[in-house]
């Protein structure tokens, strides 16, 4: 946890499928930068994808935020799941289905977490197109181990011809 006020770099995924998605991911950042200990530094291009998991639904459209804050990880993840649930009324479903918010805390400083609630870094972000593109526009020195996660992913990968870059609504 920071001490005395210190903030911390982090970085969360954020997605969507109903209900204009691009606005969808606008109003969360909103509502993140509504937080008295989070500041929301940069916001990487948005991109549309076909959905991963489960692949019979609409497309996804995803981007990754930098945010400094001085809330515990524990912290930061309690008030996601308050702006998901309670503030844009995300549905309880199955895992990877269509959904309105999804916001996921990727990286988190230098922090390695990994308990039942909460992995950090987060453990599919070498995985995905949507992740891996908007977070290396935003930090292309991630760690070591990332990179080397990441430089796998893209060998089998060309994740510029899986997604499609959306203009700023």
């Amino acid at each position: 946890m920071p001490k005395d006020g210190a903030t911390i770099e982090c970085y969360l995924g954020l997605g969507s499928n109903l209900n204009n998605p691009q606005q969808q991911l606008q109003k969360a950042i909103k509502h993140l930068n509504r937080l008295n200990n989070l500041h929301t530094v940069k916001v990487a291009r948005f991109y549309q994808s076909k959905a991963w998991g489960v692949t019979d639904q609409a497309d996804f459209v995803n981007t990754v935020i930098k945010v400094c804050t001085s809330l515990s990880p524990h912290a930061l993840l309690k008030q996601i799941k308050i702006i998901e649930y309670r503030l844009m009324q995300r549905q309880i479903n199955q895992r990877w289905h269509s959904r309105i918010i999804d916001i996921d805390i990727l990286v988190y400083g230098h922090k390695v977490i990994n308990r039942s609630e909460l992995v950090i870094p987060h453990p599919l972000i070498s995985e995905r197109c949507f992740v891996v593109q908007p977070l290396l526009e935003l930090n292309p020195t991630l760690s070591n181990k990332l990179l080397k996660q990441i430089h796998s992913h893209k060998i089998n990968h060309n994740c510029l011809t899986e997604l499609t870059p959306l203009n700023p609504p």
